[in-house]
């Protein structure tokens, strides 16, 4: 999924792609990163306090707008990044809500620490939270379209049911890995695990 997304981002045209680790101990891809794509490390003691950092750190200098992604959202495709990315022209944040009452993208013209603090983060609450302090704080608001991510087995099963009778043009490494674990049928015409 890490290289679904990456890949993902360099297709919408980003700018800088950065990749936030949880830590250095983390494990990282077997995949070679892109030249074009930057590694850091995630700071914070929570998941609010890592994304205002990473915030700060993407829109210091020049930078007049940032995304930050999930890496757990295979359907996302880089026209949904295009859109959020234009409409962070007219707009303070951009959210992609997912369907589990999170969200799998937020965007930010300018940092807003405050924006992250007293989220109850990993419930079906955080978008709900978030929206409620985007109004507090006076922000200008962009919604786009809800998707699924992957946060449990349920999401697993759900994406595996879709992704056995519809083809689609993101996730394909995350649907590849799912065969080779026998957990998505092949496709007609394509070989199976092992072959």
């Amino acid at each position: 999924m890490v290289e679904d997304t990456v890949e993902t981002a360099l297709q919408a045209g980003a700018d800088r792609v950065v990749l936030h680790w949880a830590s250095d101990a983390a494990g990282r891809p077997a995949f070679p990163l892109p030249a074009a794509v930057m590694t850091s490390v995630q700071s914070g003691p929570d998941l609010g306090a890592r994304l205002a950092a990473a915030f700060a750190g993407m829109l210091a200098g020049t930078s007049d707008r940032a995304l930050v992604i999930g890496t757990d959202c295979p359907d996302l495709g880089p026209e949904v990044l295009g859109r959020a990315l234009g409409a962070l022209a007219g707009s303070d944040l951009v959210l992609g809500p997912a369907r589990d009452g999170g969200y799998y993208l937020i965007g930010l013209r300018r940092p807003v620490p405050a924006l992250f603090s007293g989220i109850e983060w990993g419930s079906s609450h955080v978008l709900e939270e978030t929206l409620a302090r985007a109004r507090d704080l006076g922000l200008a608001m962009h919604m786009l379209e809800a998707l699924g991510d992957l946060d449990t087995p349920a999401d697993l099963v759900g994406f595996i049911a879709r992704r056995s009778i519809l083809e689609s043009t993101q996730g394909l490494r995350t649907e590849a890995a799912l065969r080779e674990m026998g957990l998505l049928p092949a496709r007609s015409g394509a070989p199976g695990p092992g072959a």
